[in-house]
């Protein structure tokens, strides 16, 4: 379309993987270092995470061509099969011979005789799998028994699994265990920075011998900040770039047009945050707003907004209510929970519920008697707030979003302990809160003195979300810093139960789930050691200094969160899928 115009013969931005478009950013390399020096070593896995876009089938491609001659690889790039399919495949990469009616055992026995036969011949055999986070755990399993197949000294096969972030949550199951403890090389693949953008787009342009700028180093930081650094991402801004110079007869590109390819592009490619009673296009953002729950992630739909509470009280603005979608059990009338009686338990009962989503009205919010257009805004505002008065209101909303039902007088820390939840009392700023990236409950105050108890749901651009008395509503940073002192109290899930801090000198499983988890978020080997050693010292300062907490050595439980957090750990999330 608009190569003729550039004078190029080939469009730089496709997204077709290309060897001649290959850019290896250092992520890239060092991802690829990684990768290969598990192969080299007596390892029978590797693992390579990011989230989509990232490159992860770059690096994989990369991977191919630096390996000896003398491997053989194969690759499966769609493994949503069953335990025999992938068995089956396996064979077929490998040039194996087998019927139409073979077992499991017939297929095994036969890869295992081409193993032996490769490492006969001074062969490597190399099992490449893309999208593994769509593999189920019984393959998985049959996966760790092929990797038994060895010699006295190396694995006769190696497997590199290559997903999302969804893979390293899947391999935390308790019955893939022995796997996750051969996976002797973890890589999590970040996007790329300001700097690297700004050379991705320059190589591309350079690789069709462009002789245009195009992209100005304004537009190039724009663009990185619009896309958040994925490669995938820039490919399609660049090129509806690119289209619209075309259309406009320019060969640079300006910031309007840039934001125009953003919003074409990214609108529907990234979710949205949508601030109330604003009309502008919202900058996209890539923190979609979502309630997590044990069975699945159940998201926030904007239905409308109440007419006219955009009214002001005493100079404040009041918030916003949105209709959104919340599971059912947190959008009961708050009036109702307030009132019914509450049967004493003498001992705390949680099940695990998965509950549906519906959609809540304004009139959810009031007695029936009473319909909101009947009341002003502020008086409507002062009837939810009244309701809100109980924390173990909004704790039993906050053990909802974990996935758990309990009754109202058993809706406090005490309770968490059974479902191997641990409460944290802290007092920190937003920005500190969503470092954690879990949802709390604080108890806010209103300018006249009445206090009230709201559920920290949800951080966006330049909102926020809070659930109070089944409903959700959307307020500016600004009016929560006015009314909020800084407390908060949130529930998470301690490594391997424990909660108490990891130090210097310790011993044991926690030492080693500390070193392994470090070294994978810094991309480095682990020590594979159960003593708190220097080492691991020095790991734990360095992520500590890039993520502002206390440089102090000691895996605290604030420490742990962040680690929690910054591995995408299960639960719900103030702002999902970070990387």
């Amino acid at each position: 379309m608009y190569k003729d115009f550039f004078g190029i013969s080939e469009s730089p931005f496709s997204i077709v993987p290309s060897a001649r478009f290959l850019y290896l950013s250092e992520r890239h390399r060092e991802a690829l270092t990684h990768m290969l020096s598990s192969l080299n070593g007596g390892g029978g896995f590797g693992l390579l995470t990011g989230e989509v876009g990232t490159g992860k089938t770059t690096v994989l491609r990369a991977l191919v061509s630096r390996l000896p001659q003398e491997t053989q690889v194969a690759v499966i790039m769609n493994p949503s099969l069953s335990t025999r399919e992938l068995l089956a495949s396996l064979c077929d990469e490998l040039g194996i011979d087998y019927t139409d009616e073979a077992t499991i055992k017939t297929l095994t026995d036969g890869i295992y005789q081409h193993l032996l036969a490769n490492h006969r011949e001074g062969r490597q055999t190399l099992l490449l799998i893309d999208e593994a986070q769509h593999l189920l755990p019984e393959v998985l399993e049959q996966l760790r028994l092929l990797t038994n197949l060895e010699t006295d000294s190396v694995k006769l096969l190696k497997v590199v699994l290559v997903g999302q972030p969804e893979l390293q949550q899947l391999l935390q199951q308790d019955r893939l265990r022995q796997l996750a403890q051969r996976i002797t090389s973890r890589y999590h693949l970040l996007p790329l920075t300001e700097d690297e953008v700004r050379e991705y787009i320059h190589y591309r342009l350079q690789a069709v011998d462009c002789l245009h700028e195009v992209f100005a180093p304004a537009q190039t930081k724009q663009i990185a900040k619009a896309t958040g650094g994925i490669p995938r991402l820039i490919n399609l801004v660049c090129d509806k770039s690119m289209q619209l110079a075309h259309q406009q007869s320019t060969h640079l590109l300006n910031k309007e047009l840039v934001e125009r390819a953003c919003s074409d592009v990214l609108s529907w490619q990234l979710p949205q945050y949508t601030a109330p009673g604003n009309t502008d296009t919202p900058a996209p953002s890539r923190k979609p707003l979502a309630v997590a729950l044990a069975a699945g992630i159940v998201t926030a739909v904007g239905l409308g907004y109440w007419s006219g509470i955009l009214s002001q009280s005493n100079s404040q603005p009041l918030p916003v209510a949105s209709g959104a979608a919340v599971p059912s059990s947190v959008a009961a009338s708050a009036q109702e929970q307030m009132t019914a009686s509450q049967p004493e338990a003498s001992q705390p009962s949680l099940t695990q519920s998965v509950t549906k989503a519906v959609q809540i009205t304004p009139q959810q919010a009031v007695p029936q008697q009473v319909r909101p257009q009947q009341l002003s805004p502020q008086a409507l505002w002062q009837q939810v707030v009244s309701q809100a008065g109980s924390e173990r209101l909004a704790m039993q909303t906050l053990y909802k979003l974990w996935g758990y039902s309990t009754q109202l007088n058993q809706a406090n820390c005490e309770s968490g302990s059974r479902v191997q939840l641990s409460c944290f009392n802290g007092t920190g700023s937003l920005e500190q809160l969503a470092l954690i990236n879990r949802p709390a409950v604080v108890e806010l105050s209103e300018p006249s003195g009445e206090s009230y108890f709201a559920t920290l749901y949800a951080i966006g651009q330049d909102k926020v979300e809070l659930l109070l008395a089944g409903q959700r509503f959307s307020v500016s940073a600004q009016w929560l810093a006015q009314r909020w002192n800084g407390e908060y109290t949130l529930l998470w899930r301690p490594p391997l139960g424990d909660k108490t801090a990891i130090r210097y000198g310790q011993q044991g499983p926690r030492v080693k789930w500390l070193d392994r988890q470090l070294s994978q978020l810094l991309g480095v080997m682990p020590e594979n050691q159960d003593t708190f050693e220097q080492e691991l010292l020095k790991k734990l300062r360095r992520f500590q200094r890039a993520q502002d907490l206390s440089v102090d050595g000691i895996a605290g439980p604030r420490t742990l969160m962040v680690i929690d957090s910054a591995l995408n750990l299960p639960g719900p999330t103030l702002q999902p899928e970070k990387s």
